[in-house]
């Protein structure tokens, strides 16, 4: 008889356990169940505690360390560059230190060396701008707009400054400098210099009265055949030539020299000088001070007494005569 030995085999089905635990004389571990608290796990050496979120904790007595995502690392890309200033203005003749920075793509800027800058002017009165970005106001008879263009690498820009007119009387621009006439004056009526009808002693409308004439008494240059001044209560004042005023009061006939003068003829260094003659040969300059008559925003009337006599003959003639101080 043949004997057949028949081995049965056992299948153990194995399924997956939630948690574990293991021990020794070393550490103790116990992993919990996975969730948002992570895994923890210890012994007298260390302790751990993994996170299923975004970070995860260490620590024992030798050192502390946390994983994941507590920073962030980015990379910030520059996209413009900007030209900057406490103030973007300039006297002239003064200086305005400019610098730039780059802007990123997150709005945050980094401020560049202004060295490390290529400067230059576009147009407009700045007279030098240094590879430091020093900026000089030139000359101007008013406030005017200059550019300026920075370069660093790829980037450009450019930025509008102010250079400010700070002249005392503003006589200073150009060919036009330092004639007794302020600049912006003759610049409204002749344009940008040069032009020699400008001068002070011209009389380019050929009116008898030289342009510092026409200034001092509130006249246009370019219009010919001046009106004499005028004035409508104490208020209102059409500049003009000087006039004789003869009032009579009781059959006593007075006669008085009336001019316009400029409200600033002090800050444009005017000197207006009533003189009087009765031959218009002999001259003599009035003493009297002035009175207004009439007062507007830009003009005064003004007028002086005649003397009696001038030279032992009766005052009949009187002259204004205007000068830079």
């Amino acid at each position: 008889m043949n004997w057949h030995r028949v081995i049965l085999l056992g299948c153990t089905a194995l399924t997956p356990l939630a948690a574990r635990a293991a021990t020794s004389a070393n550490y103790s571990l116990e992993p919990a169940v996975l969730d948002n608290g992570g895994l923890g796990t210890s012994s007298t050496n260390y302790r751990a505690n993994a996170s299923a979120a975004a970070g995860g904790a260490m620590s024992s007595s030798q050192y502390s360390d946390r994983t994941g995502f507590a920073g962030q690392l980015g990379d910030a890309v520059a996209t413009s560059l900007v030209i900057t200033a406490p103030l973007f203005e300039v006297e002239e003749g003064g200086t305005c230190q400019l610098g730039a920075s780059l802007v990123y793509d997150d709005q945050s800027t980094s401020e560049l060396p202004p060295a490390s800058i290529t400067w230059s002017v576009l147009d407009g009165p700045i007279s030098a701008i240094s590879s430091a970005g020093l900026v000089t106001g030139g000359p101007v008879y008013q406030n005017t707009a200059a550019r300026v263009s920075a370069v660093f690498q790829g980037f450009s820009t450019t930025q509008e400054v102010t250079v400010t007119n700070t002249a005392a009387g503003g006589d200073n621009f150009g060919s036009y400098a330092n004639d007794g006439l302020p600049d912006v004056w003759q610049v409204q009526y002749f344009g940008e210099p040069p032009n020699a009808k400008a001068a002070p002693l011209a009389d380019p409308d050929g009116d008898g009265y030289n342009n510092l004439q026409a200034f001092a008494f509130g006249m246009n240059p370019m219009q010919g055949k001046p009106s004499p001044v005028t004035w409508i209560g104490t208020m209102q004042v059409n500049p003009g030539v000087p006039v004789q005023l003869v009032t009579n009061k009781n059959s006593v006939f007075t006669f008085r020299a009336v001019y316009a003068r400029r409200k600033d003829y002090e800050s444009v260094h005017l000197v207006y000088t009533v003189e009087f003659s009765g031959d218009l040969l002999t001259w003599k300059a009035s003493t009297a001070t002035p009175t207004v008559l009439a007062d507007d925003w830009r003009m005064q009337v003004v007028s002086v007494p005649y003397p009696f006599s001038v030279a032992g003959k009766k005052a009949r003639y009187f002259r204004v005569k205007v000068e830079t101080q």
